[in-house]
């Protein structure tokens, strides 16, 4: 592994001498010890070395960047003279630009001292536990993985941030499959920072191979209703990111897309709901400690009771369109919980689905979607009848974040969000 202090010297020195330029650069080394179970046996253990330097340079209001995988001298001289001369070569534009600088800092989170050994025997006891308590679940393959990273930032301001990370990852690889009928694959994973508790009790491991026992024989709906959904803390989270990619990030903004343009301050969504980017939540493993631009990162809330608070844009896009930064550039969102326990929100169902995703593109710049829906369980008359295949729902997303009239007490916590389950009204659902 590279020394990174001496690299970080040498790209700071080198890029001193290349005369009027504004410049920052992350250079990080990361660890990865990585265990793979199938068939309820250990088959691979290895440990890969990563090195990454990403630099980004501003000359004359021209803009480049590069990234590398080389840490030598000789090849970190060479990208910063092609990066140069590719912003050279760039168009102008006066708001770009970078941080000013910060008094040096040194950020350290998550488990920086593995226990592999415990961890090993983690992942024995889940695949047991998935044994003993789903035994119509069909384990494919496990991933347990201790990852750790070391990076500096810097820029030519003065900043120089140096962060150490380190956590604990597993993925699971599943099927419902009673031996006579099987479900898709599905994929259920959690990042954590200690090894205190049983792996299946972490995020919603132990609900996600519950419903694909239960997804197991399913039923069909036969025709085309306007129902509610129950969003799963996955599927919010997927929803609330569709909105957020096509109303408050830097293009929508840039090229006026966005429909929130103009709605600073003003109700987009129900009183129920609120998103916060909060970096220094505890329940978010690997925070953020400084934005994309090299400013340190900062709490915010993007919307609060429904009314939006802050764009989620860069210092480039703020520039550009006359808006305030956001505070950090993390999209690790925790979404306040609700007062309405599960049960009750599922009991409140007239006719409608529990949605674990929606299989679709791309949601177009007015919000209109249409998809599949996965991991989906028919509900009537507050009773859950079963799963079911072949069903499509459709809406509008910024309707559908109006039409939240409830959010649930529980809240999926799985070391990269914190998200409470949603019930929605007035969606079209359509069977076959």
């Amino acid at each position: 592994m590279a020394n990174l202090q001496e690299v970080s010297e040498i790209i700071s020195e080198y890029i001193k001498t290349k005369g009027e330029i504004k410049a920052d650069f992350t250079i990080s080394e990361t660890e990865t010890n990585e265990i793979t179970m199938k068939d309820g046996k250990f088959t691979l253990f290895r440990t890969l070395f990563d090195n990454d330097i990403a630099i980004k340079v501003i000359k004359d209001h021209k803009k480049a960047a590069t990234s590398i995988n080389k840490c030598d001298k000789e090849s970190v001289e060479k990208a910063i003279d092609e990066v140069i001369a590719s912003a050279e070569a760039g168009n102008p534009d006066e708001c770009f630009d970078i941080a000013p600088g910060l008094e040096p800092a040194k950020f350290s989170m998550g488990a920086l001292t593995p226990d592999i050994e415990k961890l090993m025997e983690r992942t024995k006891e889940l695949a047991d536990d998935i044994a003993t308590r789903h035994k119509n679940v069909m384990i494919i393959e496990m991933f347990a993985k201790y990852v750790k990273s070391h990076s500096f930032f810097m820029n030519t301001n003065g900043t120089k941030d140096e962060s150490e990370a380190g956590c604990y990852i597993i993925v699971v690889e599943f099927a419902g499959n009673d031996g006579k009928s099987s479900t898709g694959v599905a994929v259920t994973a959690v990042t954590f920072d200690n090894l205190d508790d049983r792996l299946i009790n972490l995020g919603n491991i132990e609900k996600d191979l519950t419903d694909a026992e239960n997804s197991l024989n399913p039923i069909r709906i036969n025709d085309k209703f306007v129902g509610d959904i129950i969003l799963t803390p996955a599927c919010a989270a997927q929803m609330i990111g569709g909105v957020i990619a096509n109303a408050v990030v830097d293009h929508t903004l840039i090229t006026k897309t966005s429909l929130w343009m103009d709605k600073l301050g003003e109700q987009v969504a129900s009183p129920l709901l609120t998103v916060r980017s909060n970096p220094s939540d505890e329940r978010i493993i690997l925070r953020e400690v400084h934005t994309a631009d090299g400013f340190r990162s900062e709490d915010y809330d993007l919307i609060e009771n429904g009314v939006l608070k802050s764009f989620a844009v860069s210092l480039y896009a703020a520039n550009k369109c006359g808006v305030k930064r956001a505070p950090n550039s993390s999209f690790d969102f925790i979404v306040d919980a609700g007062d309405t326990p599960y049960e009750d929100m599922v009991k409140g169902v007239k006719r409608g689905l529990i949605v674990g995703s929606v299989s679709a593109g791309q949601p177009g710049a007015n919000g209109e979607m249409s998809g599949v829906a996965k991991q989906a369980f028919y509900v009537e008359n507050g009773e859950i009848k079963g799963a079911v295949i072949e069903t499509m729902i459709s809406g509008n997303l910024f309707d559908m974040l109006k039409n939240i009239k409830a959010v649930s007490k529980e809240l999926l916590c799985d070391g990269s969000m914190v998200m409470p389950s949603m019930l929605v009204e007035n969606v079209i659902i359509q069977g076959n």
